[in-house]
């Protein structure tokens, strides 16, 4: 747990019981682009409830276009996927330059006039990893794995991370209060020596086992991203606002902090990203004994 803390990681997961107003639909963007080569995905919805049980309506028929300041491409709305925009595989992020998404061709407030929206964030260089390893723990209340990471966080610059996990290929931190988010604070331009970063649960507090019992022969994969400050600070004001309710997007508070103008809600989110694996070998399972 010292390693959490000294990392300044963010853990979010208490809920806040809070009465919202509810207001106009708003429109609600939950995109992201990496520097890796895959598609990446824009999601748009109206903004529903705050204390709504149902999903946000998707968005269909925008018009939306992704620019570096060089080249501007246009995305398509998936067919069998109603609201999802896609930024095709060969479109890649470059390191040092600022994405700009523009979303055009809607009338949310349905005034006879269509609305435009604009959002951007710049690509920064991600810090390589030397190696990861699994430690069992206690700690928390739970069984866990901790896994701790080995790596050098570069002087020059204040950097936010975000850390997920994969087992197995499979990926495990699908919800925003599943993954670890940090701040270099202590540990800028200084070695980073097994920093306890994210976790393996194997038995949560409640004595329930998990699905991810570790056994030999398995793969472990972090993933660590470079996010920006201003995502950062989303993510401690989701926090802070609503103890990160999820799906995150079902409709935040109003004050919660964005990138999209025009009153819109959400956040489009641009990051590079660094993986590496261990191995799960007898010697490792050995640890629970």
């Amino acid at each position: 747990m010292v390693m959490i803390i000294l990392l300044s990681l963010v853990s979010c997961t208490e809920e806040i019981d809070r009465k919202f107003k509810t207001g106009k639909p708003q429109l609600v963007v939950d995109g992201f682009f990496t520097d890796q080569q895959q598609d990446h995905f824009v999601k748009l919805s109206l903004s529903s409830s705050f204390l709504s049980n149902k999903p946000n309506p998707p968005l269909s028929g925008a018009q939306l276009s992704l620019s570096d300041g060089y080249s501007e491409i246009i995305l398509n709305e998936l067919s069998d996927q109603v609201g999802t925009y896609r930024i095709p595989k060969s479109y890649r992020g470059i390191y040092g330059r600022t994405y700009t998404l523009k979303i055009a061709g809607i009338d949310i407030d349905s005034n006879g006039t269509d609305e435009s929206y604009v959002a951007s964030n710049t690509l920064n260089p991600v810090v390589n990893i030397d190696s990861i390893a699994l430690v069992w723990s206690s700690a928390r209340g739970q069984k866990q794995w901790q896994v701790l990471l080995y790596s050098r966080e570069p002087e020059e610059t204040t950097d936010y991370y975000a850390f997920g996990l994969f087992l197995n290929d499979k990926w495990i931190t699908p919800k925003l209060s599943d993954l670890e988010y940090a701040e270099d604070k202590f540990y800028n331009g200084n070695d980073i020596v097994g920093a306890w970063v994210q976790s393996v649960v194997e038995e949560d507090t409640d004595g329930e086992a998990t699905e991810h019992i570790l056994k030999e022969g398995d793969w472990v994969k972090l993933e660590m991203q470079n996010i920006n400050k201003d995502y950062f600070d989303f993510i401690l004001a989701v926090d802070a606002e609503t103890g990160i309710k999820v799906p995150l997007f079902s409709g935040p508070p109003a004050n919660v902090p964005t990138n999209i103008s025009n009153g819109g809600r959400g956040f489009f989110r641009v990051y590079s990203l660094v993986q590496d694996s261990v191995k799960v070998s007898k010697e490792i399972l050995e640890q629970r004994e």
